[in-house]
């Protein structure tokens, strides 16, 4: 009988810990964005792999910004209620969040290095919540050193910053000339290339 009582007691030892590794493996979810591979917390998993990029709905996203990261960070860094320079893991994280209308509440933009790339995490909420910080902390190392990964990042800013300096510049320019342009008679306007010039690349 106690032999018995033991078996039963294994089967069910057995049986209860298959359910635990077949719930545990239900709630991942494993992709891969820009060569490295990140496993999806269970609350933002549903979403739509496309483009480089990982999404759902506007509650969660992330994606590889290699190939424009002063667009990506520019905004935020300029347009920001909080920002903040943590590590996390192997990690260097660059955090910053901004109330969202569209969400009807705070919405946050995370900047990190992994392997030899920079991704982004956006989610809903202000605080760093522990799924963002497993996601981070269980993809793969960054091979980008900490100082040289917040130099690029404040690198992007500036040329960012500059950027919308330029267009308001030549925005200013572009209605200056405008207003030139339609001041004049028919007869005076003539051939003026230098607004022409302006023209096209206003709006191209």
């Amino acid at each position: 009988m106690i032999k018995l009582k033991n078996m039963r007691e294994m089967i069910a030892i057995i049986f209860i810990t298959t359910l635990i590794m077949g719930c545990a493996h239900a709630s991942q979810q494993t992709i891969e964005i820009g060569g490295a591979d990140f496993e999806i917390p269970s609350k933002y998993q549903g979403g739509e792999l496309k483009d480089n990029q990982y999404s759902l709905d506007n509650n969660f996203s992330i994606r590889c910004v290699d190939n424009d990261v002063c667009g990506k960070i520019g905004l935020w860094a300029c347009e920001n209620d909080f920002s903040e320079d943590i590590n996390i893991g192997d990690h260097p994280v660059r955090h910053f969040c901004q109330y969202n209308k569209y969400v009807n509440g705070n919405h946050s933009h995370a900047y990190f290095a992994s392997n030899h790339s920079v991704y982004e995490i956006s989610w809903t909420g202000k605080e760093i919540n522990k799924d963002i910080e497993k996601l981070i902390i269980n993809s793969p190392a960054s091979e980008i050193k900490k100082d040289s990964f917040y130099s690029a990042l404040d690198e992007s800013v500036s040329i960012y910053k500059q950027q919308r300096i330029d267009k308001l510049n030549q925005e200013a320019e572009y209605n200056n000339l405008e207003a030139k342009y339609n001041s004049q008679s028919h007869q005076d306007r003539g051939d003026d290339a230098q607004l022409k010039e302006i023209l096209l690349t206003h709006y191209n």
